[in-house]
């Protein structure tokens, strides 16, 4: 038999990340490429949990190492978010929907990216392209994942495509597509009963903006208030992560779903860069963006532009 090959998502993964890398493994079975099985980079969230425990879909083998894997990385294709050893591993695919990143690739590689709102919607295509039904379970979990990464289709990351997707994977699972998405939201958790540190780092993200490294958290909940009352406690755990990490600056965006909009809290260097780049002005009780609700088209373009005219100025 072959050497496994790995369908992986990116550290700290999320439904999108893990429901993905179990579609396409699942997908490349049904086409004869036995040898390929989902695996993870981390451990699953509690909303990701419920998904699989839904769909009694079992979860993916737990990978730490990249060296002498073969791979193809869904949802990311970035250094600091891949296994830390990617560059010793093989990749032979990337399957995104984030933008085009730093990860070196010595050989022509299948590399499809859409700027659509989950990567699961791309899976899901290649289900419909290539004449395969998705059984209920892996219609439901790709169903899940466009859900959770969209905020129920709500974020502006939305796009046509995952609204035509939503509804053809929901009459194949057997769920409404509304009251899934709120059964997904309820499933994150209490804020009142999670650690500083799981809100922080259930879907924390490192980016690397003109030479320094910057550490994005984002927690998505229907009403916000419970977090901005951990104010402090979240500030301090931001900290420490910050200096574990060696990270320039740490930014948590606290997303309001309910008032379409995000808290932003931040620190480390640079906050009064961060301020300017967000036209607001950084108290000690953070901001309030509104409108904000997205950190891969709102938060991440926003700060590569800031940190790059920083870069030329100094040039």
């Amino acid at each position: 038999m072959e050497e496994p090959i790995h369908v992986i998502g990116h550290k700290n993964p999320d439904t999108d990340s893990i429901c993905s890398a179990i579609g396409y493994a699942f997908l490349r079975n049904a086409l004869g490429d036995a040898e390929v099985r989902p695996a993870r980079a981390g451990n699953l969230n509690s909303e990701t949990r419920h998904v699989l425990e839904r769909f009694s879909l079992p979860e993916p083998d737990l990978l730490t190492s990249a060296t002498g894997q073969r791979l193809i990385l869904v949802d990311h294709n970035e250094v600091a978010q891949a296994l830390d050893d990617i560059r010793h591993g093989t990749v032979l695919e990337v399957w995104e929907h984030h933008r085009i990143g730093d990860l070196q690739i010595p050989s022509p590689i299948t590399f499809h990216c859409e700027p659509v709102g989950a990567t699961a919607t791309l899976i899901a295509e290649q289900f419909f392209l290539n004449d395969i039904k998705p059984p209920p379970a892996i219609a439901g979990a790709l169903l899940a994942a466009i859900l959770s990464d969209t905020l129920a289709l709500a974020s502006p990351t939305t796009s046509n495509k995952d609204r035509r997707m939503a509804p053809k994977l929901a009459a194949l699972a057997g769920v409404d597509v509304s009251e899934f998405g709120a059964e997904l939201m309820a499933a994150r958790g209490d804020i009142a009963t999670r650690s500083a540190r799981d809100l922080i780092e259930a879907d924390f993200k490192a980016f690397n903006f003109s030479g320094h490294r910057v550490g994005i958290g984002q927690v998505e909940v229907p009403d916000a208030r419970p977090l901005a009352q951990r104010r402090a406690e979240l500030l301090a755990a931001m900290d420490e992560v910050r200096a574990e990490q060696h990270l320039r600056l740490v930014l948590l965006i606290g997303t309001d779903i309910s008032r379409r909009g995000s808290h932003l809290w931040v620190v480390g260097e640079d906050r009064d860069l961060v301020a300017q780049a967000f036209h607001t002005t950084l108290s000690d009780e953070g901001a309030f963006l509104e409108g904000c609700m997205s950190r891969k088209k709102q938060i991440v373009p926003v700060l590569e532009t800031a940190f790059a005219a920083v870069k030329t100025a100094a040039a």
